[in-house]
């Protein structure tokens, strides 16, 4: 019994970091789309503009979703 829990736990965590990967790959392309053609902002500070917040907003979540618990 305890050996199905370890694997459900397992396969909750592993959904909630396919889901948190997905929305973050997805909002990167958003944003940088925006950023880049929209605004007409430059690449080099716009990706790295954008990959520093998603990498925080990623930590967010994850701490958010009990991920790294």
């Amino acid at each position: 019994m305890d050996e199905i829990k370890q694997k459900t736990k397992k396969n909750k965590k592993f959904f909630i970091y396919l889901f948190v990967g997905i929305f973050i790959s997805l909002f990167n392309i958003l944003l940088l789309w925006i950023l880049i053609d929209l605004f007409k902002i430059p690449t080099l500070i716009s990706s790295s503009l954008i990959v520093v917040c998603l990498f925080l907003f990623k930590f967010y979540l994850y701490k958010k979703t009990g991920f790294t618990n």
